[in-house]
């Protein structure tokens, strides 16, 4: 069995990989990667029979991943962090999954049921296929994010998010509910995650979400007011950006 594993954790790679040795010791990981752009040229040059494939990645998702290889001659296992909501799609739609973190019997069970299930690779397609459009059409894959939280994961409404502030190697997260979330995650790795969502990074220590915008400020170096009443500075090279948006 040669096996790739993409993930942009590399703990999750690295917990994965020894846990799949220690299941199989016969396994054969071809490849494995952080890095998800650079993958698909790398993949693309590798032969492999199952890839365990993250499915909420800074930039691109791995779905949009899959859609990079039309000839696919691989079958995939997804590592997720998604809801119970997205979970019962994945099952109706007989999908392989693991939730992370991963557990030992889930894994095994997994790796269990594609060993069944490997030689309907048309079927798997269309399976796949199914459960992407199912997730575009109920808007789940277009209206959140996944963050870490202690102990695992949590789903965040984009529409919530206010703004992000740096915090070293930690960003703190607003919402709109008055509460902030702090996620070991850069505000850089978060800048990507946000990209399609329009976010704006106005600091180099602050994102904000354009649509919590009130009020833009050229004093003391120029600022903006979020709808929380927050005054966030704004960059010499990010004013123009501000004060055209408010043209607009």
């Amino acid at each position: 069995m040669r096996v790739a594993i993409i993930d942009d954790e590399l703990h999750c790679i690295e917990s994965l990989e020894i846990t799949l040795v220690n299941l199989f010791p016969s396994i054969d990981i071809v490849y494995k990667s952080s890095k998800v752009e650079k993958a698909i040229a790398e993949l693309k040059e590798k032969q492999i029979d199952l890839l365990f494939l993250d499915i909420e990645m800074p930039g691109m998702s791995g779905f949009q991943f899959l859609e990079n290889f039309v000839d696919r001659d691989f079958d995939v296992i997804f590592t997720t962090a998604y809801s119970e909501y997205a979970i019962e799609a994945f099952k109706t739609h007989a999908i392989s999954y693991l939730l992370k973190p991963i557990d030992e019997t889930e894994l095994l069970e997994a790796v269990g049921h594609w060993t069944k299930t490997r030689d309907n690779e048309e079927d798997v397609d269309q399976d796949i296929s199914e459960l992407i459009s199912h997730l575009k059409r109920e808007g789940f894959m277009k209206s959140k994010i996944s963050v870490p939280v202690a102990g695992g994961y949590r789903y965040l409404e984009v529409d919530n998010i206010i703004y992000c502030q740096s915090q070293s190697n930690y960003t703190n997260i607003f919402l709109s509910n008055g509460k902030s979330l702090l996620i070991s995650k850069t505000l850089k790795t978060i800048n990507e995650l946000l990209k399609p969502f329009y976010f704006i990074r106005v600091h180099k220590s602050y994102l904000i979400n354009p649509n919590y915008l009130v009020q833009y400020s050229r004093s003391d170096g120029g600022y903006v007011v979020m709808k929380n009443q927050t005054q966030i500075p704004v960059s010499k090279d990010k004013r123009e950006v501000i004060i055209n948006l408010f043209k607009a």
